[in-house]
C-alpha cells in the first residue's frame, strides 16, 4: 500500500463527484488519481494547482497568467487578499513540494501525502469559490440501487395473493429486524472503537535543511503531546514510543496497530529568523484516512498560541468538549521569554539522549533557561529530571544528585502546583533517598492524578507497591506504564522486574525476552533476565545474561557485583572471588558501594559478612536497600535475626 493511498482515495471521490462541472480540473485530476509513482503524483498535483491559480488570475486579478510563475500569482492573490490566508499557505506548500515531480530529486515519498492533503484543501475551497456543490458519486449510485431494489420488491409483492402477501410481509419483517440488529450492533462497535481516543504524536519533520533546528522540531512535537495529555478524554502515548517512527516508511495503519492507538498526529516545522512555519494533520490510524490538517505561518512569539490552537482543534475534530479547566491549562503560556523557551527545548533534546554527556549539557541549557526566566516552572522540572537521571545511572554521587533534584522540584511546584513531572521527581527522591514511603506514594498519586498518561509516574509508583509486596497492583501499574510507552527500554525492563520480585519467574523471563527484542543492548534487562534464570535453576543461562549485562553496561561496578553474586550462587566460587578482589582494589582508589560486597557474600553463602556489609549499606543510606523486603537475592538471610532487625529499621510495615 502506498503511503498516500488514503489521500488518493479522497481525491478519487472528489473527482467522481466533479464530472462535467470543471473539465480542465477534471482532466488533471483523472491523471492524478491513476498515478502510481510519487513523481507523477507530484507532477499532476502541480497541474491541478496550475488550473486553479490560472483561473483565479483571470477572475480576481483580471489578466491571463500566461508564463508567469505560480508563486508570483499566489503572492499577488495574497497581497490583494483575494484568497484566504490558510488557502494561500496550502498553495505555497503545494507549489514548493510539487516541483519535485517536474524536476525529480531525492525526497521522502511521505511528502507526497503533504502535497495531496494541501491539494484537497485547495480544491474544496475552490469549489466553494465557484459555487459548485460536489455530489457524492458513491452516494448517488447507492440511492439508485436502493430505488431499483425497492421497485423490484414492490413489483414482486403485487403478484402474490393476499395470504402470500401476509406471509411474505411477516418474513420480510423478521429479516428486517435481524438485519437491523446486526447493523446496529456493528455500528455500536464502531462507535465504541471511535470513542477510544488514543493518540500518538509522531516526530515532526524539519521543513528546512538546517540540522541545528532538529531540537526545535522535537520540542514542538513534545509540546503538542503535552497539551493533548491535558485532555482527560485522551490517552496519549509517550514520546519515547513515538520516536521509534522517525523517518519511518510504515503506513499509518501499521503504526496505529503497533502503538495500539486510533489516531495519529504528524507534522512539519520550519523556523527562519523570527518566523515559524508549521503544518500538522490528524489521521485515523484504523482507516489511514485524513481527518484534519492545518497550516500556520506566524511570528515565533506566537508559538504558544499555535500549540494551544492545534490541541483545541484536535479536540474539536474528535468531538471532545473541553472543560474550562482543560482550556485554561492548554492556553497557559509557560514563559513570556522566547529565548528561555528555546534554551528549554535544547535542554530536553539533550536530556532525551540519556548519556552522561547529554544529561550534563541538558543541565546547562535548563540552568540558562531559568536564568532568563526565574519563573519558568518547566525548566525547573527538566533540571530536576536531569539530576535524578544522573543519580539513577551513577553519573553523580546519589547524595548530591538527590538533594539537588528535591530542591529544584520544590521550586518548580512553588511556581506551578499542577506539574505532574515535578511531583513525580519529588516522589522519586522521597522513595529512593529519604525512604519516606507515605510521602512518595502521596506524590506519585498526585502526579498520576494530574497527568494519567505520564508513563514514568506509573512505572515509579509500581516500585512503591512492590516494596509493600502488593505485587498484583504493582504489575498492573507497570503494565499501564507499558501501555502508554510500549517502546520504552526502562519500562519494558520494569515489567519483567516486577514479575521477578513477585516470584513469577517464567513470566519475568518471557517479558524480558520481549523487551530485548526491542532493545537488545539494554543492560538492565539482561540483568533482570539473568536473575530470573538463576531462580529457575538455569545456571548457564543466568551466567551468560549477567556477562552480557556487564559488557553492555561498560563494566559498571554494581552490575559486576551482581555477576559475582551469580557466580557464587552457581558454585563458581573462584570467579566470584576474582570479582570480589577486583572491587577491593577499586575501592582503594575510589568509592565502591557496600551493597556490592554484600551481594557477592550472599552468593558465596557467607551470611555473616553479607549482613555486615548490608549494615554498612544502611549507614550509607544505599538506595538499593528499598528492595530488602522483596528481592529474592536476600531469601537466604530472611531467617537470620540480624537481617530481621535490619528490615525493621527500614520501616516497611
Amino acid at each position: 500500500m502506498k503511503v498516500w493511498s488514503a489521500e488518493i482515495k479522497e481525491l478519487t471521490a472528489l473527482y467522481e463527484s466533479l464530472k462535467g462541472k470543471l473539465p480542465d480540473l477534471e482532466k488533471e485530476l483523472e491523471k492524478l488519481v491513476k498515478a502510481d509513482d510519487e513523481n507523477m503524483v507530484l507532477l499532476y498535483s502541480r497541474r491541478c494547482l496550475e488550473v486553479i491559480v490560472s483561473d483565479l488570475c483571470e477572475c480576481e486579478l483580471k489578466r491571463q497568467r500566461k508564463t508567469e510563475p505560480l508563486k508570483g500569482v499566489i503572492d499577488k492573490l495574497n497581497k490583494e487578499e483575494k484568497v484566504p490566508s490558510h488557502i494561500i499557505t496550502s498553495m505555497l506548500n503545494l507549489n514548493s513540494l510539487s516541483t519535485y515531480g517536474a524536476h525529480p530529486k531525492e525526497f521522502n515519498p511521505r511528502q507526497a501525502r503533504t502535497v495531496l492533503i494541501d491539494l484537497h484543501t485547495v480544491i474544496e475551497w475552490y469549489l466553494k469559490y465557484k459555487n459548485i456543490e460536489p455530489g457524492s458519486a458513491e452516494k448517488v449510485k447507492e440511492e439508485q440501487q436502493e430505488i431499483k431494489r425497492l421497485d423490484n420488491l414492490t413489483e414482486h409483492i403485487r403478484k402474490p395473493k393476499k395470504k402470500l402477501i401476509i406471509i411474505a410481509s411477516g418474513v420480510f419483517l423478521i429479516i428486517a429486524i435481524v438485519v437491523f440488529n446486526i447493523v446496529s450492533r456493528k455500528k455500536q462497535e464502531q462507535i465504541l472503537i471511535k470513542t477510544e481516543k488514543t493518540i500518538a504524536v509522531l516526530p515532526f519533520r524539519n521543513f528546512t535543511n538546517d540540522s541545528t533546528q532538529i531540537y526545535f522540531c522535537d520540542g514542538f512535537m513534545e509540546e503538542i503531546l503535552n497539551h493533548l495529555q491535558k485532555v482527560k478524554a485522551f490517552s496519549v502515548r509517550s514520546r519515547t514510543s513515538s520516536d521509534q517512527y522517525r523517518n519511518t516508511e510504515k503506513t499509518s495503519t501499521i503504526i496505529g496497530e503497533e502503538l495500539n492507538v486510533n489516531y495519529l498526529v504528524e507534522g512539519s516545522v520550519g523556523r527562519e529568523a523570527n518566523e515559524i512555519k508549521i503544518w500538522v494533520q490528524l489521521i485515523d490510524a484504523k482507516t489511514d484516512e485524513h481527518i484534519w490538517s492545518g497550516d500556520y505561518i506566524r511570528e515565533i512569539i506566537q508559538i504558544f498560541t499555535i500549540q494551544s490552537e492545534i490541541a483545541k482543534q484536535i479536540a474539536h475534530e474528535l468531538k471532545t468538549v473541553l472543560s474550562p479547566e482543560e482550556v485554561e491549562r492548554i492556553e497557559d503560556e509557560p514563559t513570556e521569554n522566547i529565548e528561555a523557551y528555546n534554551l528549554y527545548l535544547q535542554g530536553r533534546y539533550f536530556w532525551n539522549k540519556r548519556t552522561e554527556k547529554g544529561i550534563k549539557e541538558a543541565i546547562e541549557y535548563f540552568s540558562d533557561a531559568i536564568e532568563k526566566d526565574t519563573n519558568y516552572a518547566l525548566a525547573y522540572a527538566g533540571l530536576a529530571d536531569a539530576y535524578i537521571t544522573l543519580a539513577i545511572w551513577g553519573y553523580l554521587p546519589q547524595q548530591e544528585a538527590y538533594l539537588k533534584a528535591k530542591e529544584i522540584a520544590l521550586e518548580a511546584l512553588e511556581i506551578d502546583k499542577t506539574l505532574a513531572e515535578a511531583y513525580a521527581s519529588l516522589a522519586f527522591v522521597k522513595l529512593y533517598h529519604e525512604w519516606d514511603w507515605n510521602g512518595a506514594i502521596k506524590d506519585f498519586e498526585r502526579a498520576i492524578q494530574l497527568n494519567p498518561d505520564y508513563g514514568t509516574a506509573h512505572q515509579w509508583y509500581s516500585i512503591c507497591l512492590t516494596i509493600f509486596r502488593q505485587h498484583d497492583e504493582a504489575i498492573a501499574e507497570v503494565k499501564r506504564a507499558q501501555e502508554l510507552d510500549p517502546f520504552s527500554p526502562i519500562i519494558n525492563r520494569a515489567v519483567g522486574n516486577r514479575l521477578y520480585f513477585a516470584r513469577k519467574y517464567d513470566q519475568a523471563i518471557e517479558e524480558s525476552l520481549k523487551a530485548l527484542n526491542i532493545t537488545p543492548d539494554f543492560y538492565p534487562t539482561h540483568e533482570t533476565l539473568g536473575l530470573a534464570y538463576l531462580q529457575k535453576g538455569m545456571f548457564s543461562e543466568a551466567i551468560l545474561e549477567m556477562q552480557k549485562a556487564v559488557r553492555y553496561s561498560g563494566d559498571n561496578l554494581i552490575v559486576k557485583a551482581l555477576l559475582g553474586y551469580v557466580y557464587g550462587a552457581t558454585g563458581n566460587n573462584a570467579k566470584a572471588q576474582v570479582i570480589h578482589s577486583g572491587l577491593i582494589e577499586t575501592s582503594k582508589e575510589g568509592y565502591v558501594p557496600s551493597i556490592a560486597f554484600a551481594w557477592i557474600y550472599i552468593g558465596l553463602g557467607d551470611n555473616d559478612n553479607a549482613i555486615s556489609w548490608l549494615e554498612k549499606a544502611y549507614e550509607e543510606h544505599s538506595s538499593s536497600l528499598i528492595d530488602l523486603n522483596t528481592d529474592p537475592i536476600y531469601d537466604p538471610l530472611r531467617s537470620d535475626t540480624r537481617f530481621i532487625e535490619l528490615v525493621k529499621k527500614m520501616s516497611f510495615e
